[in-house]
C-alpha cells in the first residue's frame, strides 16, 4: 500500500495534454480485503485478480466471518450450514458444508466450481459494498 500512496498523487497531477483524472486507474493483482480497501480510498477504479479461483483450488472460500479452510474436520458435521449465511450464491442455497467438505476430501472437481462459484459472488458482494461507501462519500 505504501507505494500505492506514494504514486497515485502523481497520477492525479496534470500531465501536459493529458487530463489523467479522466482516465480510469486499473490495478493488477490485487487480492484481499485489506488490500482492495486501500487501493479503493486511494482512488483505483478497477482492479483484478487471480485470489478467490486460486484459493477455490485450494479448499479456502471466503465468508463475512472469515476464510473457510474446508479441508478442516470441524467442517464435516455442520449439517445445514452454508459457506456463509448471507451469500445468496448457488452454492451456498444448496450446498451445506459437509457436503462440501466431503467434495474436497473426495477430489472431485466440482468442488473447485462450487467453491470459486461462491468466492467471484463473495468478491462481488464485497465491491458492492465498496461501491456503496463511495456513493455515500464515505470513501
Amino acid at each position: 500500500m505504501e507505494l500505492l500512496e506514494w504514486m497515485m498523487p502523481m497520477l492525479n497531477e496534470d500531465g501536459g495534454n493529458v487530463n489523467r483524472r479522466s482516465k480510469p486507474r486499473h490495478l493488477l493483482g490485487i487480492a484481499d480485503e485489506p488490500s482492495i480497501i486501500g487501493a479503493v480510498r486511494n482512488g483505483v477504479d478497477t482492479m483484478d485478480s487471480c485470489y478467490p479461483t486460486r484459493l477455490s483450488r485450494h479448499g479456502t472460500m471466503l465468508s463475512r466471518e472469515g476464510k473457510i479452510h474446508i479441508k478442516s474436520g470441524r467442517y464435516s458435521r455442520q449439517y445445514g450450514v452454508p459457506i456463509d449465511r448471507e451469500c445468496q450464491c448457488s452454492t451456498c442455497l444448496h450446498y451445506d458444508r459437509p457436503y462440501l467438505w466431503h467434495l474436497y476430501k473426495a477430489n472431485e472437481p466440482v468442488f473447485m466450481q462450487l467453491a470459486t462459484i461462491h468466492n467471484l459472488q463473495y468478491m462481488n458482494d464485497f465491491m458492492k459494498e465498496q461501491r456503496k461507501l463511495i456513493l455515500e462519500g464515505k470513501i
